[in-house]
């Protein structure tokens, strides 16, 4: 059965997010936000059109109300005061200096809210050499070390191929203004908070720190395999590019393994414990991708997980979106960003406490919820609304 919403209009359906953040880390977490019931007002420059090639600011900028203002003229930044002073958070993911050149940092915005809780999020943190160096989630991950470890061999590294220093800023950005807006609810007091993009993948590493401290260990590229597992690995299965990947953790699912191969080339004494089969490893992998080759990766997977061998079929795109567990679980989400596509998203990995599916939205065009915004939350006079929209501050 699907999860089931315990608080069916959101849990964070009195949390007013400000939402200055492009591109994907921080667009994501205030997504995140978003969906869990938060009211995240993105705020767009009325220049820069809202693409929709790649569909990735469709899938980042859902359930989210949108208005375009100009933050580099003065009346602009008099309407993006105002509505600071009736929002719980502010969070950008711009260079430092971008918020000290418009004058809008963090000292200031207390003066329209003093209980504010802001969370900057550039790539290098706002102090220290590299601070105005710009980031992206592809070079963060690299100064992290993470690239240094992925390969084959170690005069080639690779990067992840999807950013990761974006994805785990953009959670951990959640986790954090959970943690502080729960604070300021108990102190009735803000914060200002500094999420550089290029120190979150570092909190997955810690292990390779502390052996590099202790010991001077140094991970290098290892492909798929695994130094404590075996077999450990992708091995290629009937059809183009289909493929499987197994992982033997302990020496039951190796005898489990070695029962649904049912190869006598296995019983060799020299596999019969890990130190063994992992002096052998190159033989076991042929033996095993040969086994691998002439079947379906699907039907494979459920045989050998229904023998309790981790296994799972390399997935593809849209694979996932058939997948029918997940459609199973309902973790897709439909909308419908024109008059007549629904298109099929992502959902929300967490279950319970979001906002009712009914209720999510596609992601409003540049500018559409600005005259609601302006009028309606701030009280401006529609007279005081067009003369913003005549001089371009407001689109």
């Amino acid at each position: 059965m699907p999860a089931v919403d315990t608080v069916s209009s959101g849990a964070l359906r009195h949390l007013r997010v400000i939402d200055l953040t492009r591109v994907w880390a921080g667009p994501l977490g205030t997504r995140t936000l978003a969906d869990f019931g938060a009211e995240v007002i993105k705020v767009s420059d009325p220049r820069i059109p809202l693409s929709r090639v790649g569909k990735i600011n469709d899938k980042l900028n859902r359930n989210k109300l949108n208005i375009a203002l100009r933050l580099d003229k003065p009346e602009g930044k008099e309407v993006f005061l105002d509505l600071v002073s009736v929002g719980d958070v502010v969070i950008e993911n711009f260079r430092p200096r971008v918020m000290r050149n418009l004058d809008i940092t963090y000292e200031k915005l207390l003066e329209s809210n003093p209980n504010l809780l802001m969370c900057s999020m550039p790539g290098f943190g706002l102090a220290g050499p590299y601070s105005e160096y710009p980031a992206f989630g592809s070079t963060a991950e690299a100064m992290s070390g993470i690239n240094s470890m992925i390969g084959y061999v170690p005069d080639r590294p690779l990067q992840t191929g999807f950013s990761y220093a974006d994805p785990i800023s953009g959670l951990n950005l959640v986790n954090v203004i959970l943690a502080f807006a729960r604070r300021r609810s108990l102190t009735r007091k803000g914060n200002f908070l500094d999420l550089a993009l290029a120190d979150s993948p570092l909190g997955t590493l810690g292990e390779f720190f502390v052996a590099n401290s202790a010991t001077g260990y140094k991970q290098n590229p290892n492909g798929n395999r695994h130094s404590q597992y075996i077999p450990h690995g992708a091995f290629r299965c009937f059809g183009d590019d289909q493929w499987i990947a197994i992982s033997i953790t302990n020496h039951f699912q190796w005898e489990k393994l070695k029962d649904e191969i049912n190869d006598s080339r296995l019983e060799s004494p020299d596999y019969d414990d890990f130190s063994g089969r992992k002096a052998n490893e190159e033989a076991i992998n042929r033996l095993l991708e040969e086994w691998t080759s002439s079947r379906d990766a699907a039907e494979l997977m459920e045989q050998l997980q229904d023998q309790g061998i981790p296994a799972a079929k390399v997935s593809n795109n849209l694979d996932v979106l058939n997948d029918p567990h997940l459609n199973k679980r309902e973790y897709f989400s439909f909308l419908k960003p024109s008059v007549k596509d629904i298109e099929k998203y992502d959902g929300q990995a967490i279950p319970g406490n979001q906002k009712e599916r009914s209720t999510w939205f596609p992601m409003r065009n540049l500018g559409e919820d600005s005259s609601s915004i302006v009028m309606e939350y701030l009280g401006y006079s529609k007279g005081k609304y067009q003369s913003l929209l005549k001089q371009g501050i407001i689109s």
